[in-house]
Parts: C-alpha cells; structure tokens; sequence
C-alpha cells in the first residue's frame, strides 16, 4: 500500500502538534495497530497518556482522510471519467457563453466538448458504473440536444416561418 504525500503530511502534522511525544520511553514492544482502525483508547494505551478531545477529532479525520486517499492510484478509467465528465460541463458554459455577444464565438467548442463527453463517458462505463462517467455521458448528451433545439428554432426564425 502506498501512502501518498498528503497523508503523510497530515499524519505527520497530527503526531506532531503535540507537545508530548507518542511513545514514552518505558513501553514495551507493541503490538502492531492497523492506522485504519486505531482507536484513541489504543493510542492512549500506546503513548501512556490520554489524548485531548482535539487530539481524537484529529484521529478520526485523520483515518479518514487515509482511507479517502487510499483506494490506489487514479487508474485510466477514472481519469476518462473525470474529463468526460469536465468536457460535458464545459459544454453546457460553452452554450451559455454563446448568447453574450461578446462572447458568442466560443459557443462553437460546445460542439465538440459535447461530442468528446459523451465518448470518453461511454468508455469509461464500460465493465463498471461511475458517477463522472455517468455524469459526461448526461452532461454531454443534453448540450448536444440544447444544440439541435436551438439550430431547429434557428432554422424556423430564419425561414419566416408564421403561425398564421
């Protein structure tokens, strides 16, 4: 298991905010404790002292963050999940941006940041379901609708086209 430099870096900041040091000199050899599922009852056992209220809110969010940031490395498929799922937001602001008419020109990158969500989407949903992934395919597909509605409507305003 590899522990990533933010985990460290709080594990190493909660050990070290306190005066006292964790393990006092007249310990015998312990046994080995998961850091997943220390209690601070064990760390008071550990150390010979008792831990503070602050000092156990630490721990928790400590173990917390551990296993937040330990489910292994970012593989492929989450990263194509995760830009799929950016492209399809940023296809949505693309279309927004193009009614300012400062702006407007940009909304031509919904186009293809549309079309781009919904493939790395479906690739990345392959064999499992995710949340980003999902999240693209959705975003994606609705910018490509919000498109055709408004080139539809476009269409019709510019044939002159009256409900008479």
């Amino acid at each position: 298991m590899q522990i990533t430099k933010p985990i460290m870096l709080l594990l190493l900041l909660f050990f070290t905010l306190n005066s006292q040091a964790l393990v006092t000199s007249n310990s015998v050899a312990s046994p080995k404790y998961d850091p997943f599922k220390i209690k601070p009852k064990d760390v008071e056992k550990i150390t010979g002292k008792k831990l503070t209220f602050f000092q156990k809110i630490k721990l928790k969010l400590a173990q917390k963050l551990l296993k937040k940031y330990s489910d292994g490395e970012v593989t492929a498929k989450k990263k194509q999940a995760r830009l799929s799922m950016l492209l399809g937001i940023l296809g949505i602001a693309f279309l927004f941006i193009s009614l300012s008419p400062l702006f407007g020109f940009l909304g031509i990158l919904a186009i293809p940041s549309a079309i781009l969500a919904v493939i790395f989407g479906s690739q990345s949903l392959r064999g499992n379901s995710n949340a980003e992934g999902m999240i693209g395919v959705i975003t994606g597909g609705v910018t490509i609708a919000l498109i055709i509605i408004t080139i539809i409507v476009v269409a019709i305003a510019f044939s002159g086209f009256t409900f008479e």
